[in-house]
C-alpha cells in the first residue's frame, strides 16, 4: 500500500488554477473498455526508467484486459484524442503544473536520500504517472505498479506464481491526485547465500521487490564484517609493521591471510597516518581499495568478538561487561573513536560504521561526527517479539537503537529474516512484529532497512511483501494488508483458513516469556499438541471450494 502526502499549498495553487479551466476538469478516465483499448502510453523520450515503467503498465494492462495499449516516446504524433497515460518526468506533465518528486543531492546533511517519491495525477483526460528518477531513485516504476495495485494487482511473491492479476476487460482509473514519498530512504531484503539462487532467480525477486516498493541499492557506502582490515591488509603490512596489527592474549601480534577476518590494532599510532594515506590515494584513484566508493569508505572489525590485548587497547575502551551475552568487554569507545577521527579526517566523505557485537552500544565520551553512517545489527536477538515487549532482551535492543539515532541521522538496522539462527523452516512472526515496529522506528528517525533475506518463501510467508509496505508507510493497515492477502491469494473461502492457522503460530510465540534466536528453542512453543490443534485449519483450506 502507497502512502499518500499532504499536498504542499503551491501544488493545491496548481490544482484550483487547473480545475478552473473547463477542458482540464478531471473525471475518472476509461482506458480500456469491452476489451479494446482507449488510451495511449506517452512516455518520457530517451529515459530508461520512464520506458520500464511504461513497459509494466502496457504489460499488466494487456494481462488483466486483452488489450495492448499502444506506446510511444512524447514527441512522436498521436492519432485522434485518445486518453494520455504520461509516464515519467514528461514536458506535458510539466506544462500542466503538476509537481512530480526529483533530485539527487548526496551533500552530507541529515535528510540525504530522502527526495525518493512519485505522483499520480489526473488532468483532464491526461494521467500523470512520474516520479524522481534521478540518481539511484525509481520513482516512476514505483508510479506504475502503484497504479497497477489500486486497479487490482498484487505481487505477493517472486515470479508469476505469486502474483494475481485481475480480468477486467473495461478499466477504469478514477480522479487521482496523489505525491507519495518512503517513510524510509533504504528498504531491501537481500537474499543472501545460505540458499543458493541462480542468476535468473535473483532477477525475479529483484522485479518483485521493486513493484512493491524496494529499492535494493544501498546508497551509502558498503560496509561489512572486517571492512577495517583494507586500511592495511595483513600481506602487505604484516612483515614491515607488525604493530598495525592485534594483540593476541600471549602477547603476540597475529593475523590472517584475507583482510576480512584480520584485526588491527586501532591504538597504532603509525596505522592512523597509514590509513589516512591509503585512503587519499585511494579518492585520487591512485589506489584500488575495497572499501571505498566514490562517497566514502566502510570499516568494521570482523564477524565475532574481535579483540587486541595490547595495554593502549585495552586502556582505550570503557570495557563494559554488560549485556553478558558477550565473552568479552564491550570496545565500542576504542573503535569509534578511531572511526570519528577518519572522519574528521574527510569530511566530505561519508564513513559507515557497524554498531555490532562487542561495539553494539553508543561510546561514552565519543562525540559522533554527521558524517558518520552506523548499521545497527542487534545481538539481543529476540525473534518472537516486537518493540513494545517488556522482555529485556527487546528493551536492550529498542535502548541501544534509540540512543544511536540520537547520535547520528544516519542509522539503519541490519537484520535477519529467519530471524532464527539456522532458519529452520518454521514459520515466524516478522510480518505482525513488523507492524508494530515500523511506527516506533519511523518516530525515532531510523533511515532504513537492509536486511539479509533468504530464498525460503514458504518461511519468511508475507514478510518480505509486508515490510516493503511497511518501509513505504509505516502505517499501513496490516489487518487489511494480511484480509487483502489471504483473501485474494487463497480466495474468499480458504483465505481465512490459512489466515487463521498461520496466526495461530504469530499469536503462540508472542504469547511465550522465552526470547529465542535459537531454532531448538522453538520445541518448547511449536509442541506436538499445538502442531495437532492447528491442523484443523489446514484441512478446512483444503476443503474449501
Amino acid at each position: 500500500m502507497f502512502k499518500p502526502v499532504t499536498l504542499s499549498a503551491s501544488i493545491v495553487v496548481s490544482m484550483i488554477a487547473l480545475t478552473a479551466l473547463p477542458q482540464l476538469q478531471a473525471a475518472p478516465l476509461t482506458i480500456v473498455e469491452n476489451g479494446t483499448g482507449l488510451a495511449v502510453i506517452v512516455v518520457e523520450a530517451e529515459q530508461p526508467k520512464a520506458m520500464k515503467a511504461a513497459q509494466a503498465l502496457q504489460t499488466y494492462i494487456e494481462k488483466m484486459s486483452g488489450a495492448k495499449l499502444a506506446l510511444i516516446e512524447e514527441g512522436a504524433a498521436v492519432e485522434g484524442d485518445p486518453v494520455r497515460l504520461l509516464v515519467g518526468q514528461t514536458e506535458a506533465a510539466r506544462k500542466a503544473g503538476v509537481k512530480i518528486p526529483s533530485g539527487y543531492d548526496t551533500t552530507i546533511r541529515p535528510d540525504i536520500f530522502e527526495e525518493e517519491g512519485y505522483a499520480l495525477k489526473t488532468v483532464g483526460r491526461d494521467l500523470v504517472i512520474g516520479g524522481n528518477n534521478d540518481g539511484h531513485y525509481k520513482g516512476t516504476l514505483y508510479a506504475a505498479y502503484a497504479l497497477l495495485e489500486r486497479l487490482g494487482c498484487r505481487w505477493y511473491f517472486p515470479d508469476e506464481w505469486g502474483e494475481v492479476v485481475p480480468e477486467k476487460k473495461t478499466i477504469t482509473v478514477p480522479d487521482l491526485d496523489v505525491v507519495s514519498r518512503p517513510d524510509f530512504a533504504v528498504r531491501n531484503v537481500n537474499p543472501s547465500g545460505w540458499v543458493p539462487m541462480t542468476g535468473k532467480e535473483r532477477e525475479i525477486y529483484t522485479e518483485w521487490g521493486e513493484k512493491n516498493g524496494f529499492n535494493f541499492h544501498r546508497f551509502y557506502p558498503m560496509v561489512g564484517d572486517g571492512y577495517i582490515g583494507y586500511l592495511a591488509p595483513p600481506l602487505e603490512y604484516f612483515e614491515t609493521h607488525p604493530e598495525f596489527f592485534a594483540m593476541n592474549e600471549q602477547g603476540k601480534r597475529h593475523h590472517a591471510e584475507q583482510p576480512r577476518v584480520t584485526m588491527l590494532c586501532l591504538s597504532s599510532p603509525g596505522l592512523y597516518a597509514e590509513s589516512v594515506k591509503n585512503l587519499r590515494a585511494a579518492f585520487a584513484g591512485e589506489k584500488k581499495m575495497n572499501n571505498v566508493d566514490e562517497l566514502g569508505f566502510g570499516i568494521s572489525p570482523p564477524d565475532g568478538q574481535p579483540f587486541c590485548y595490547c595495554e593502549e587497547c585495552r586502556k582505550s575502551s570503557q570495557n563494559f561487561r554488560y549485556p553478558r551475552y558477550f565473552e568479552r568487554p564491550f570496545q565500542s569507545e576504542e573503535f569509534f573513536r578511531f572511526a570519528t577521527r577518519l572522519a574528521r579526517e574527510f569530511p566530505d566523505k561519508i564513513v559507515a560504521t557497524m554498531a555490532y557485537s562487542i561495539r553494539e552500544m553508543v561510546p561514552q565520551g565519543v562525540d559522533i561526527p554527521e558524517n558518520i553512517k552506523v548499521m545497527y545489527t542487534s545481538a539481543a536477538c529476540d525473534v518472537l517479539h516486537a518493540n513494545d515487549s517488556q522482555l529485556w532482551r527487546r528493551r536492550d535492543s529498542l535502548r541501544n537503537l534509540k540512543d544511536w539515532c540520537k547520535q547520528s541521522p544516519h542509522v539503519t538496522i541490519y537484520d535477519y529474516n529467519p530471524g532464527f539462527v539456522i532458519g529452520n523452516w518454521v514459520p515466524e512472526r516478522d510480518t505482525a512484529n513488523f507492524a508494530i515496529n515500523a511506527p516506533i522506528l519511523k518516530e525515532m528517525g531510523l533511515k532504513g532497512y537492509e536486511a539479509e533475506g533468504r530464498k525460503a518463501f514458504m518461511t519468511t510467508w508475507t514478510s518480505y511483501y509486508a515490510r516493503a509496505k511497511f518501509l513505504w508507510d509505516a502505517d499501513t493497515d496490516v489487518e487489511a494488508l494480511m484480509a487483502d492477502f489471504y483473501n485474494t491469494f487463497f480466495g474468499g473461502a480458504a483465505g481465512p483458513h490459512v489466515q487463521a492457522w498461520w496466526e495461530a503460530c504469530e499469536d503462540v510465540l508472542v504469547n511465550s516469556p522465552m526470547q529465542a534466536h535459537e531454532d531448538f528453542f522453538i520445541n518448547h512453543i511449536y509442541t506436538v499438541d499445538f502442531v495437532r490443534g492447528i491442523l484443523k485449519h489446514v484441512e478446512a483450506a483444503r476443503q474449501a471450494p
